[in-house]
């Protein structure tokens, strides 16, 4: 039977040997480079190129879809909703500010109502999504608004800025408690890992509040550059708050902000939108 410190111990290892694949970028490469970012206007660190970051979205979605391929999950069966979701992404990506990105877009056939982007335009779609029960679209607007907030991600390169912020960290706490670890000290290893857990998971998320704000703001004007109509962003949130309620204190220990916060914030913006979207369709 595995005591506790065993379980944190595996757990270390499974994250070391990423952090050792991240850590040897970095020594090939040299300290983060300075990039201009185009969705705000400002110079940020990077250790990842456009190049890298393309070529890492393509073998974590080929990652993904190879596993789910091998537990017999379907991948783009439904050839209508999947050239709906080709057709979509690329008119909203040709508005956004990377429309030179390789995007591609794979539809999985599981009752799950999520998306998720990777880097450098690597997009998934779970067809629960149209569910109607759970799901969050019911038109071509709403899906617009999913699409165009996981494009966001992608041009704000949120997964590689939160590589670089969460790099220095990761590898002091990680190759700390592995070290520990070598001398036996399991009281400190444990120490470290829990850590590195608590950091990643309630301090610094993969995408952080302000990531998927920043993906809501984008997206929503995107969406509306596109000739979508903006009022679907809010509607989305508003009527998952109505269906699953505030979840209260739960919200802070979640690295998406609650749903009365989402659509009253897009809500806000909503004016600015509908300018973008009554040029664009010509009202």
């Amino acid at each position: 039977m595995n005591t506790p410190t065993h379980a944190i111990s595996g757990l270390l290892k499974r994250w070391g040997s990423f952090c050792v694949g991240v850590a040897v970028i970095v020594c090939l490469s040299g300290c983060a480079t300075t990039q201009y970012d185009p969705t705000s206007g400002e110079n940020i660190r990077n250790l990842y190129t456009m190049d890298r970051e393309i070529e890492l979205g393509r073998g974590v979605v080929s990652d993904a879809v190879q596993a789910m391929q091998e537990q017999g999950i379907p991948i783009n069966q439904d050839l209508q909703k999947l050239a709906t979701l080709s057709n979509m992404m690329h008119r909203i990506a040709a508005v956004s500010h990377f429309p030179d990105l390789p995007y591609t877009v794979t539809l999985i056939h599981t009752n799950i109502a999520n998306a998720a982007a990777a880097p450098g335009g690597q997009l998934l779609f779970w067809e629960g999504l149209y569910d109607p029960e759970i799901g969050l679209v019911s038109n071509d607007n709403e899906l617009a608004a999913v699409m165009a907030h996981e494009i966001a991600h992608v041009t704000a390169r949120h997964t590689t800025k939160s590589l670089t912020r969460t790099m220095p960290i990761n590898t002091a706490l990680l190759f700390g408690a592995i070290l520990a670890e070598m001398a036996e000290k399991d009281e400190i290893a444990m120490a470290l890992g829990i850590s590195f857990l608590v950091y990643q998971g309630i301090v610094l998320p993969r995408y952080s509040r302000a990531d998927e704000y920043e993906a809501d703001r984008l997206g929503l004007f995107y969406m509306a550059k596109a000739g979508y109509d903006p009022h679907a962003a809010p509607q989305i949130w508003r009527r998952v708050h109505e269906r699953d309620g505030d979840p209260g204190l739960l919200q802070y220990l979640s690295s998406h902000p609650s749903h009365r916060n989402r659509y009253r914030e897009l809500e806000r913006l909503l004016p600015e939108a509908l300018e973008l979207y009554h040029a664009a369709s010509g009202r």
